[in-house]
């Protein structure tokens, strides 16, 4: 099979479901398989094969013959017309062949089948872009951050919207543990976004996008005010070239990356404004999954949890562990937090394994070591203390080795209540002791220090209870994401 065949069934996958009106979770459903499967088909990720497209078509009512009318299309178009970044306009003759494909299709609703013959071939010109994309950042990446400049500054085969595209996708994966290389990486998207030859709106729109990546790599580099600069110049400039972009870049991205940016300015309320903006501009589910992770952060952080559960329920399907076993991991990780939290120990137990197979996977101590915390929640909810207490004690020790104050503080807490919840009052006071002598040496944000310091007079005079323990525990969850959030002394 030729190799250009396999990214064409995929574009006619696309162009079929969207022609007779299925979302992929639709057909998804109605084919017994996870809308992110037709969504890496479509996008090129897993291969297509003819019969496995007959098998789906199908269930949408079509018959075989569809496939090669739209791949004869496909190929008689394809010399024609040519993706939007690279031409102002089409000819007459493509708009004639509009017209004949459009009453070809029959029961597919005209007015699409118009409209999407372009994007019959633009998208397999994309997919072909996207792989030499791929193989010109191959070149780049072993190169300095001042070579990759030159070559853009002087090469213009490096000036191409796809590897525009695909460096700024770099930037986004190296931003949550190495941000200073994110951000010259999204430095040198915006290089490429300003040199992409054509349409001069089509330009606009890619420097919107790469401005918008610039902002999340100065948020992952902790300057904020620098971040908020950035997508200030991303807005107007992604907004003014929308007219050229026919759908090449997912519009989710900016408005995702401004969510993200919002968040850590502690401004959550813009934040979940941004976020179901970005879900709206997902219609396939390509960021679907991302994007809902960055919700339930959002309700986490504004003290939800039922909010967060739910949303973190619906991005289950959306986070392939094979592909994505660190997101998989926070997923199912935070789910079961959130349904501990909830009172719901007994619908997080049964969860557990999936969680401990991913952490085996990642291999990393603290993974490991959250997960054993993780257990000790779910048998302290189910009334297994002794368990329980014996997780907390190995999570503790691992947590002051790495001197991860605020952890070690949750976890603590986690014993405390359960210590309450027993009538051992005595070994609370204890706990609390040995708390405050460690939180004098390490770093802890003074309102999440204040609420400690309460429970730990409380315990000291004998006076704490499982309900006061809740409460600082509740408190510091939600400090973690915002640490100005001030302790209230009496609830309310």
């Amino acid at each position: 099979m030729p190799r250009e065949s396999l990214p064409d069934l995929s574009i006619v996958l696309t162009f079929l479901r969207g022609g007779q009106g299925w979302s992929q979770a639709e057909l998804g459903e109605a084919a017994g398989i996870s809308p992110k499967l037709l969504n890496d088909y479509e996008r090129g990720r897993k291969t297509l094969h003819r019969s496995r497209l007959e098998h789906l078509i199908a269930f949408m009512g079509l018959e075989p013959e569809r496939i090669d009318a739209a791949l004869a299309l496909l190929a008689a178009n394809r010399a024609s017309s040519r993706a939007p970044a690279d031409s102002a306009g089409r000819s007459s003759e493509a708009n004639r062949r509009a017209e004949t494909v459009a009453a070809r299709f029959g029961n597919l609703a005209t007015s699409f089948a118009r409209s999407s013959l372009s994007l019959l071939t633009s998208g397999g010109e994309a997919l072909h872009a996207r792989e030499d994309a791929e193989i010109l950042w191959k070149r780049l990446e072993r190169r300095t951050a001042t070579d990759r400049r030159r070559l853009v500054e002087m090469g213009t085969k490096f000036r191409t919207w796809a590897l525009c595209e695909r460096v700024a996708a770099e930037s986004i994966r190296k931003a949550p543990n190495h941000p200073r290389e994110a951000l010259e990486l999204a430095e040198l998207a915006r290089l490429i976004a300003e040199r992409v030859p054509g349409d001069h709106l089509w330009r606009l729109r890619l420097q919107g996008y790469a401005w918008a990546h610039v902002a999340n790599a100065r948020r992952a580099c902790n300057d904020l005010a620098e971040a908020d600069e950035a997508m200030t110049r991303a807005r107007p400039l992604w907004e003014t070239g929308a007219p050229a972009d026919s759908g090449l870049l997912n519009a989710a991205w900016v408005p995702g990356l401004e969510a993200a940016l919002r968040r850590a300015q502690r401004r959550f309320s813009q934040a979940l404004k941004r976020i179901d903006e970005a879900l709206a501009l997902d219609p396939e589910g390509e960021l679907l999954g991302e994007i809902l992770l960055a919700k339930s952060n959002i309700q986490d952080a504004l003290g939800d949890p039922e909010s967060s559960t739910l949303t973190l329920l619906k991005a289950v399907p959306f986070i392939d562990p094979g592909r994505q076993p660190r997101n998989a991991f926070g997923l199912r990780f935070n789910l079961l937090v959130d349904l501990c939290q909830l009172g719901r120990a007994a619908e997080a137990g049964p969860r557990l394994a999936e969680v401990r197979a991913l952490a085996e996977r990642l291999g990393g101590e603290l993974d490991l070591t959250r997960t054993v915390w993780l257990e000790g929640k779910v048998a302290a909810g189910l009334g297994r203390f002794a368990e329980a207490r014996g997780a907390f004690g190995q999570v503790r020790r691992v947590f002051l080795q790495h001197e991860l104050a605020f952890d070690y503080a949750l976890v603590s807490l986690d014993l405390a209540l359960l210590l309450l919840e027993q009538g051992r009052t005595g070994e609370v006071k204890m706990l609390a002791e040995e708390m405050l002598r460690i939180f004098r040496t390490q770093k802890i944000e003074r309102e999440a220090l204040a609420a400690l310091r309460v429970f730990c007079e409380a315990a000291r005079q004998e006076t704490a209870t499982a309900e006061l323990a809740r409460r600082v525990l509740k408190f510091l969850h939600r400090a973690q994401h915002d640490p100005e959030l001030q302790f209230e002394t009496e609830p309310r």
